[in-house]
């Protein structure tokens, strides 16, 4: 009998902005604390840091998530304090929410005895999106093939020539992920707008990761899938995206990739 190896799957989750570790559990923990005490200065207290760490980290997380996750009032009867907004609220429920999926994850590799079958996980892509579903229909034509996969409450078009097709040996069921990259992404208003884009995501902005020149904005759409579309600063403020915006992005069937679960 194979015996199994002493060695256990471990890792820690944290959200990043180009690169760069911002919130992780120790911040999101004193994010609850603060809703705790009422305070940052006993915030940081309890998470045994100085106060002008515990404020150092916050606008950190404030800056680089475009809002205030954290509300402050000074002076009155009680002293004034510190308490989270509702984006404050949100963003650590949103952080659990994907903690808990990376630990299930990290579950489901430890407890595969076979590494070999993981070949498949070690994959590594640019691309930002990544949906799983299956294929419901592929329509060919004379050079290229329209592929539908559904992905759980919304459908994905992808375009691939028909060489293509044939290589990857696609039919109806099968399952496959689909990868769609941040900048080929187009956003827009949440309004009647004629495109010939065949893809539209439709939802509402929960996360702007501020950069220099470009912005990544996250939408969250059915079913707590998320997307993330690289937008231009200039756009961002022509358009008026803030947290919560309803936006619509629309993406070309030629631009989105697939691979085959095997």
């Amino acid at each position: 009998m194979k015996k199994k190896s002493d060695y256990k799957i471990d890792g820690r989750f944290w959200f990043t902005n180009n690169g760069k570790y911002f919130a992780g559990s120790g911040r999101i923990e004193l994010l609850k604390k603060i809703q705790e005490t009422g305070s940052i200065s006993k915030a940081a207290k309890a998470m045994e840091m100085s106060y002008k760490a515990a404020w150092d980290s916050v606008d950190v997380m404030n800056k680089i998530t475009g809002q205030a996750l954290v509300s402050r009032t000074s002076g009155g009867k009680n002293g004034g304090g510190s308490k989270l907004t509702e984006a404050g609220v949100k963003f650590i429920e949103q952080y659990e929410k994907y903690e808990k999926l990376f630990d299930e994850f990290l579950l489901l590799i430890d407890e595969n005895e076979n590494m070999a079958d993981l070949k498949y996980m070690n994959i590594k892509t640019s691309a930002e999106n990544i949906f799983s579903g299956n294929i419901i229909n592929i329509s060919e034509g004379a050079v290229n093939a329209m592929v539908e996969i559904a992905v759980v409450s919304f459908h994905i078009f992808a375009s691939l020539s028909k060489n293509s097709l044939t290589k990857m040996d696609l039919k109806k069921d099968d399952m496959v992920d689909v990868l769609i990259k941040a900048n080929d992404l187009v956003i827009g208003s949440d309004e009647d707008i004629k495109i010939s884009a065949r893809n539209v995501f439709t939802g509402t902005v929960s996360a702007i990761m501020q950069g220099a020149v470009n912005s990544e904005v996250y939408i969250n759409l059915e079913e707590n899938h998320k997307l993330c579309v690289m937008v231009t600063n200039d756009s961002i403020k022509s358009l008026n995206i803030t947290y919560g915006s309803r936006l619509k992005a629309y993406c070309k069937a030629s631009h989105i990739l697939l691979i085959k679960r095997i």
